[in-house]
């Protein structure tokens, strides 16, 4: 049962998708079933007419018929297969990577820290954009099959139903054998998958440019290269393995589908033909049924194998569209206009680790505020992020905006009201105007906001320069107009955005790591003093963060110092120290 309710869900996928394909396709198989049974009727006619010595001219009149029915039949079957099937197979595939597309953007971020989910995760996305079509292609295949077999089946049962005995023991046989092979393949997939994944994370390493630097450079290559053999490696051994049981179990289905399909068959219609009086004509027309009866029972049997076959992938699939996020749909509350956020005792620990994160975190942000969040490597910073962004759900204490507690808020006006540059940003393969904006620029207001923020952060000359302005795409990967921009050019661009967005907050995690000393001051004084947007910053560097309203310094999950700039200096303990130590290197390297 689970079988077929797996199969039902994803077919309605396709007529969700495809209705017209599925009326073409009730077309297409009464179309077969004619054209099975013509075939037959044709042989026995033109043998009888013949051996009865039948007048040429009615003998012509009725193949002039069957002509024409195999020919509307024949090309009935040829429009689906050569465009009806294609151009909706290409559709379908369209709509559901767009449904996939939108279904992997509500994933729970806490899900990607699973493994096991990852290898779920992989599995389905490959299988889901064409599984759909396949299994409906198939099922179309298997009611083909068993109208013509039901169709033939008659024909030959009036004749000898022996024959009907011998093609069912053959049948037997091959939906065994090919049921075990569907499943030793199954289980390759799903043990190799680990090692899948990372063997296409390593092709991907060594074709990405921003790897080139570091794979050029340094070592990187040779342990690279080792696991991408290691993995390899793996993967050839389970498939060797897996294909010599596959090939010794074809070898058993062609040796038995050779002495009891064919051989069977033929022997017991010559001996009905020379010993039992069978007319020529019916020994003719019976061949050619039984061969076709075999072929259409087979595919019918190989449909059930694959159906289980399909099963497995479908669970797969099934797992990924029923997967039910718990943040990222989370509906409640929304609010107009920011006025404040609180964290009250917020306490956050990962999945699997037996150590917080953060520990009791307690401030009050105050809109048009500026503070800084600093402190060592690994001390909670980005987690705070991911906190305030409604990635993760705190472990303990409340995080409330408005005096509203985030679980009682709608997901998507929380994260409405920031705009974030994150440390690890993205450029992507689309036009400038499109990295600020982070949509389509469609509209003069839109290119407007685009060239002010660009010059906001000293960029506008340098893309003024360019041919096609802010229409010009970014990277050279699809485009040899494409323009190439250094670390700092970059970072520049991905700061914009803030400055592009209307959102209430801002969140800069190390906004100015890539810019020289000058650069790095002018942005923050414009970040920090000409706008009157509210303001997170998350710095290592120190110097990004003097003038700040206030600044809290997070080390092992607590937040150990806070104050202002010139408070904690005065406080002397872990700030002052990084601040005077920054400073130091930074006077000697100047």
């Amino acid at each position: 049962m689970k079988i077929v309710k797996n199969i039902t869900q994803v077919l309605g996928y396709v007529f969700r998708f495809c209705p017209i394909y599925v009326i073409a396709s009730i077309l297409h198989i009464a179309a077969s079933v004619v054209l099975s049974v013509s075939k037959i009727l044709i042989i026995k006619r033109a043998i009888e007419s013949v051996m009865s010595g039948e007048a040429i001219g009615l003998l012509f009149t009725s193949l002039l018929w069957y002509l024409v029915v195999v020919t509307i039949t024949i090309l009935v079957r040829t429009s689906y297969n050569a465009y009806i099937s294609p151009r909706y197979r290409a559709v379908f595939v369209k709509k559901m990577q767009n449904f996939i597309f939108k279904k992997v953007k509500y994933i729970d971020m806490e899900s990607f820290d699973n493994p096991e989910f990852y290898d779920n995760y992989s599995r389905a996305l490959r299988e889901s954009v064409f599984r759909g079509i396949r299994v409906f292609e198939e099922l179309i295949k298997f009611a083909t099959s068993v109208t013509s077999t039901i169709a033939i089946g008659t024909l030959i049962i009036v004749t000898d139903p022996i024959l009907i005995v011998i093609i069912l023991i053959s049948s037997i046989i091959n939906l065994v054998i090919v049921s075990s092979i569907n499943k030793k393949w199954y289980l390759w997939s799903k043990e190799t998958e680990t090692d899948r994944r990372m063997y296409n994370y390593i092709n991907r390493t060594f074709y990405r440019q921003k790897f080139a630097g570091e794979i050029k450079t340094t070592p990187i290559s040779e342990l690279l290269i080792k696991r991408y053999r290691e993995s390899a490696n793996i993967i050839n051994q389970k498939y060797a393995k897996t294909h010599r049981t596959v090939v010794a179990l074809r070898s058993i289905n062609n040796v038995s589908k050779g002495l009891i399909e064919q051989g069977s068959t033929y022997a017991y219609l010559t001996y009905q033909l020379f010993f039992e009086g069978m007319k020529v004509s019916v020994f003719a027309s019976t061949i050619n049924a039984a061969l076709q009866f075999f072929s259409h029972f087979v595919d019918s049997v190989n449909f059930l194998n694959s159906l289980r076959e399909n099963s497995f992938y479908i669970g797969d699939f099934l797992w990924f569209i029923e997967y039910q996020p718990v943040l990222e749909t989370q509906k409640g509350q929304s609010i107009e206009t920011f006025r404040d956020l609180k964290l009250d005792n917020l306490s956050f620990q990962y999945a699997g680790v037996d150590f917080f994160s953060l520990n009791q975190i307690r401030f009050n942000l105050k809109r048009g505020s500026k503070i800084a969040i600093v402190g060592p490597n690994g001390g909670g910073k980005t987690t705070l992020t991911k906190l305030l962004l409604h990635f993760y759900r705190p472990t303990m204490g409340t995080l409330l905006m408005n005096d509203i507690e985030y679980k009682e808020m709608d997901a998507t006006s929380i994260r409405e009201k920031y705009s974030v540059v994150f440390q690890d940003f993205q450029i992507y393969a689309l036009t400038i105007g499109e990295n600020v904006l982070m949509r389509k620029v469609e509209t003069p207001e839109d290119e407007a906001i685009v060239w002010e923020a660009l010059d906001k952060v000293g960029m506008k000359k340098k893309v003024e320069t360019l041919p096609m302005g802010i229409h010009t795409p970014v990277t050279r990967e699809f485009n040899r107009d494409g323009a190439v921009f250094s670390g700092g050019e970059v970072q520049r661009i991905a700061i914009s955005r803030v400055f592009a967005s209307k959102a209430d907050i801002y969140i800069l995690d190390e906004p100015t790591s890539s810019l020289d000393p000058l650069s790095e001051e002018r942005i923050n004084k414009l970040i920090l003093k000409a706008t009157d947007k509210t303001m997170i910053i998350i710095a290592h560097r120190l110097s990004t963060v003097v003038d700040a309203d206030y600044i809290y310094l997070i080390d092992k999950g607590k937040i150990a110092e806070q104050g202002t700039h010139e408070e904690m200096l005065m406080i002397n303990g872990l700030y002052a120290n990084m601040f005077n130590t920054q400073k130091n290197l930074y006077q000697k390297n100047k």
